[in-house]
């Protein structure tokens, strides 16, 4: 992964205002609207949630250990720990069109191949540790 990129282009979109984040729940209740999040507050809180993670997730690329014990671990926080790969999906593809809408003429196909990466390669760590808690539960 290119985390000089990654970090870069999070830079661009990651405004003060939090457009981010509301721009993201938007396209996922309007593109998604069976996977989608709970209106109101619960969705804002989980675009932030998101966020964050996307942020750790930049912050911690050199840290494979980390990616695999916070990403991968049941017990560990994430972000929809319960959604499966139409969730997964779903969120990449609304991320990507609000990281796109808000970077402007700035944001750059190689940009899109980046967080395709990373944010793919988030969605297989968190879904290795979803079907290690059906693992434990069946």
């Amino acid at each position: 992964m290119d985390a000089e990129l990654l970090e870069t282009s999070l830079a661009l979109v990651d405004t003060p205002d939090a457009s981010l984040d509301s721009r993201f729940s938007a396209l996922l209740r309007e593109r998604h609207p069976a996977v989608r999040p709970p209106g109101g507050d619960v969705a804002a809180r989980q675009a932030k949630l998101l966020r964050s993670a996307v942020i750790s997730v930049v912050d911690h690329l050199d840290d494979p250990l980390w990616l695999s014990e916070t990403l991968g671990d049941p017990g560990g926080r994430r972000t929809g720990r319960e959604a499966g790969l139409e969730m997964c999906e779903a969120v990449t593809e609304c991320m990507l069109a609000a990281m796109a809408e808000i970077g402007g003429t700035r944001w750059t196909p190689q940009m899109t191949d980046a967080w395709v990466e990373a944010l793919d390669a988030v969605s297989a760590l968190m879904l290795l540790g979803h079907e290690g808690d059906a693992d434990r539960v069946g």
